[in-house]
């Protein structure tokens, strides 16, 4: 594709220019000056601490053919005279670089975004799960589906740690564009409220539109809860959404949600609500997970699922009306649910031998939302004591903590207080946040090591008793200072689970 038709589908840059360049071949895009191999396009995104369109010059001698950037960047580094003899540069100003930048990623991939069948999952907690059941599914209905998340970007044979829960706009489309490659119809993907609110999916066609609830998170991003919600209702607009939005009736920023979008595109779901689209009755929780009737448009189930707590059904009935959407046979998904194994660091059991006698549960709840969740959900299950084991991340938003802490103090038998990732914080300041919000008349345990607090708890724990480590889930690493170390909860737990049995 040569720059000038590439341009053309930017609206955001009004005049092209006359250079000898624009005849040139595009072979890449990159937003990193760093990266810049010959034939790209450099994209200087403006960031929150420094505007990558300052760069230009560094990505141009490493070979761009070109260079956007924003009307700031060129007036702290003005590209050279505008000249036709092919040595001035190339540097464009788009007033919009959010908007060029997925515009320009999307005209480039040839648009994957408009022929993949996209469902997207936005929401505070169970985007995860959510997306998961989702594509495992539609894999039982034997259709092809990529996944984009938190965890990773898979479909089959091919999988890649992720590093965002929502890319950037070039490397998103340059996934979709893979995935419609590999011969994958449907593509299911959590939408984060940063990348609505960046325009990371500008661009981006969804079938299916999923709100699963709103609850504290990102207030160091976003200016307060409503601008949270402004962020993920974006899904939801005419610029994204052309089929179904399926959204949590139990949530309160999903009844207002509702009742904004009509109930024409919307299908509505709750755990016990039988005005609700889709709801579940003849609830029985069991030890291994709960049975019961599920209700849909498409007509009722009886289903069993290993999955526990109440969010977890809520997810559940997310993803059955996804799937419902594209016509998915009912008996089919009835025998599939009983089979879904989990995902990585939701709800995660660590088991080292049958003969264990504690409960070792690794979850990813970082909120306090979900950390409440999280405890009420497994208190069920643990005859004994219920220990958690948890921490708040630094540079993050502070007013959770005490939150938190509270939470824990609440519900839980033991809270052991400890570090997540403290970033450039004082993990003690941290530590100190959290505790604020633990009653005088609460007792917790605080290790400000987290490995330390892992082995402690199980330790200590007696035969009967639940180990919570919430905060991490998945993630196999810790951020001190500015530095990533290997730290993974479940193998913390493995070594003390062996120690304890020895």
């Amino acid at each position: 594709m040569k720059l000038r038709e590439l341009l053309g589908a930017i609206d955001s840059i009004s005049q092209l220019p006359q250079h000898p360049a624009m005849d040139s071949e595009v072979k890449g895009l990159t937003t990193n000056s760093h990266a810049t191999n010959v034939g790209d396009v450099f994209i200087g995104m403006p960031g929150t601490r420094v505007d990558g369109g300052d760069f230009w010059e560094s990505a141009i001698k490493a070979g761009a053919v070109a260079a956007i950037i924003s009307p700031q960047a060129a007036e702290k580094f003005p590209p050279y005279q505008e000249g036709v003899d092919g040595n001035s540069p190339c540097v464009i100003v788009a007033a919009d670089m959010v908007k060029a930048c997925a515009q320009l990623a999307c005209a480039f991939y040839v648009y994957p975004g408009h022929k993949l069948k996209l469902i997207g999952v936005t929401g505070t907690n169970g985007k995860t799960t959510t997306s998961h059941l989702i594509e495992y599914l539609l894999a039982e209905a034997d259709l092809s589906t990529a996944l984009m998340g938190t965890l990773y970007t898979r479909w089959k044979g091919f999988v890649q740690t992720a590093a965002y829960t929502t890319p950037f706009a070039v490397e998103l489309q340059k996934q979709l564009k893979s995935a419609l490659d590999a011969g994958n119809e449907y593509g299911t993907m959590e939408v984060s409220s940063h990348a609505l609110a960046q325009g990371r999916v500008l661009g981006c066609k969804f079938e299916v539109g999923v709100f699963t609830n709103l609850t504290q998170d990102h207030l160091d991003y976003h200016k307060d809860m409503e601008d949270y919600f402004a962020a993920k209702s974006l899904l939801f607009s005419s610029d994204y959404l052309t089929g179904r939005a399926i959204i949590n009736a139990d949530d309160p920023y999903g009844k207002r949600l509702i009742k904004s979008l009509g109930e024409n595109k919307v299908w509505s779901y709750s755990v016990n609500d039988s005005t609700a689209d889709l709801y579940m009755s003849d609830l029985s929780y069991e030890p291994n997970g709960v049975n019961g009737n599920l209700h849909t448009p498409k007509g009722d189930l009886a289903f069993s699922s290993p999955l526990v707590g109440q969010f977890n059904l809520e997810n559940l009935l997310a993803a059955v009306a996804a799937v419902l959407h594209f016509d998915l046979d009912l008996q089919l998904i009835a025998k599939a649910i009983p089979e879904f194994e989990g995902v990585p660091g939701r709800m995660e059991r660590v088991q080292i031998s049958s003969n264990q006698d504690v409960s070792v549960i690794v979850d990813y709840a970082h909120t306090p939302d979900s950390l409440e969740n999280l405890l009420k959900a497994s208190r069920p299950f643990i005859p004994g004591k219920m220990i958690c084991v948890f921490g708040c991340g630094g540079d993050r938003d502070k007013t959770k903590r005490p939150k938190m802490g509270k939470i824990a103090a609440h519900l839980a038998d033991l809270a052991v207080v400890t570090s997540d990732n403290p970033r450039t914080e004082d993990p003690e300041a941290i530590l100190q946040d959290i505790l604020a919000g633990i009653p005088d008349t609460v007792k917790p345990m605080v290790i400000s090591d987290r490995a330390t607090a892992i082995r402690t708890a199980i330790m200590e724990a007696e035969s009967g008793d639940g180990i919570l480590l919430a905060g991490k889930g998945h993630e196999d690493y810790q951020i001190l200072g500015t530095e990533k170390i290997h730290f993974d909860d479940r193998e913390h737990a493995r070594e003390a689970l062996a120690e304890r049995m020895k």
